[in-house]
């Protein structure tokens, strides 16, 4: 009798078990469905560019801009001046252990395009952003337009001398990534890209971002960029110049876009690339202090304006680790470093010869394997030099 009661309490209990354990097993499945409704919602949002196709699935128009494209039509010294530039620094074959899947490589492309619509042209910002799960850092590389490489043959032109910046224009980002491995030995196939006008929306939905800006900065941003700008958006100048001064101002989609081209003054193209990752800097800051509500109006109205071809499972992976890497150091780096490359007016535009094999090196060594090796190349430079200088005198002592 009493051995009844306790299989009947014993079933019991067991059923609760069973009925618990099914229904928080219904709540999972339910969230789940939910947030894999809402990745999908805004997944959908991004021009997502799959397999091999080039750049975008629709491309209206291509265009490399005037001062980025090295003449077929060079004198005879201006082609000697550039294979004496180009010759300056030995390549060299890398070989990089790319395979660590705690480290996730993401090309950022800014493109110099001020048409509507899909159009190819310039990567003028090429900003590697690489985080590493591993040391928890995030890495955040600039690499200068102007750094002379050899571009691979593509319906738009034959294989020779040209730009970094003028691949992407050229081919895409497919010919952009061959062109880059080619000549830097780092493999590097995902990108998030965007123009001048999807920079814009992005920092207008981010409500501005505080910067300090030159009064010799302002200068060149009211009377370029700032005033180009207006111009294709139709608006009163008054809107959007800034007060010629010094100081701390809060910047508007327009003023920032107009902040990260400037390179008149302030250190050239090697000051624009380091406004460049300010801004990036900054863009994260603001997001970091977003609550849940103010994230997702920002996903759900920012998204559209990102082209990648980063997929699903990978995006979705990145998203979940998103406050954990919001959290990792930031560590800014620029390619070229410092002592590693030369520049001149060749065909009246401007190139920077660089050493390809140290600045490969430098970068993979601060991502792979957290090591500045920077002090090591400036070693190694001296006394290349002076073992140089040192034979020369011996044989005209």
């Amino acid at each position: 009798m009493n051995s009844g009661r306790r299989k009947s309490k014993r079933s019991k209990t067991v059923t609760k078990l069973l009925y618990v354990f099914t229904s928080i097993l219904g709540v999972v499945v339910i969230l789940m469905s939910c947030a894999y409704g809402a990745f999908y919602h805004y997944y959908s949002k991004m021009n997502i560019v799959t397999g091999n196709e080039d750049n975008f699935e629709d491309v209206t128009g291509t265009d490399v801009q005037d001062g980025d494209e090295i003449s077929n039509n060079m004198s005879e010294d201006e082609k000697r001046q550039l294979d004496e530039l180009a010759n300056s620094y030995g390549n060299g074959k890398l070989d990089f252990d790319f395979s660590d899947s705690d480290i996730t490589n993401v090309m950022i492309l800014g493109t110099d395009s001020r048409a509507r619509g899909r159009y190819r042209t310039n990567s003028d910002a090429m900003v590697l952003v690489s985080i590493n799960k591993k040391t928890k850092k995030i890495f955040i590389t600039s690499f200068m337009r102007d750094i002379l490489v050899d571009i691979p043959e593509n319906p738009k032109r034959k294989a020779g001398k040209g730009k970094l910046n003028a691949a992407f224009g050229y081919g895409g980002a497919n010919l952009f990534f061959q062109t880059f491995d080619e000549n830097f030995g780092i493999k590097i196939d995902k990108y998030v890209h965007m123009d001048f006008y999807n920079f814009i929306s992005i920092i207008d939905y981010l409500g501005g971002i505080n910067m300090y800006v030159s009064a010799e900065e302002v200068k060149v941003m009211n009377n370029y960029y700032i005033k180009e700008m207006n111009q294709a958006y139709r608006l009163p100048d008054s809107r959007v110049y800034l007060p010629v001064k010094s100081g701390n101002f809060h910047l508007n989609g327009i003023q920032a876009l107009a902040y990260t081209r400037v390179r008149y003054v302030g250190g050239g193209d090697f000051g624009r690339t380091e406004r460049q990752r300010k801004v990036i800097t900054e863009i994260i800051k603001a997001i970091k202090k977003m609550n849940a509500k103010k994230l997702n109006s920002f996903a759900e109205r920012c998204l559209r304006y990102v082209t990648t071809n980063i997929g699903q499972t990978e995006i979705m992976s990145l998203l979940l680790d998103v406050p954990e890497i919001m959290s990792y150091e930031q560590v800014n780096a620029r390619i070229p470093i410092d002592k590693t490359h030369k520049s001149k007016m060749i065909s009246g535009t401007y190139v920077l010869a660089i050493d390809l094999k140290r600045n490969a090196e430098y970068w993979y060594n601060l991502v792979y394997r957290d090591k500045d090796i920077s002090e090591d190349i400036y070693k190694s430079i001296a006394k290349e030099k002076a073992e140089k200088k040192a034979k020369e005198e011996a044989n005209n002592p």
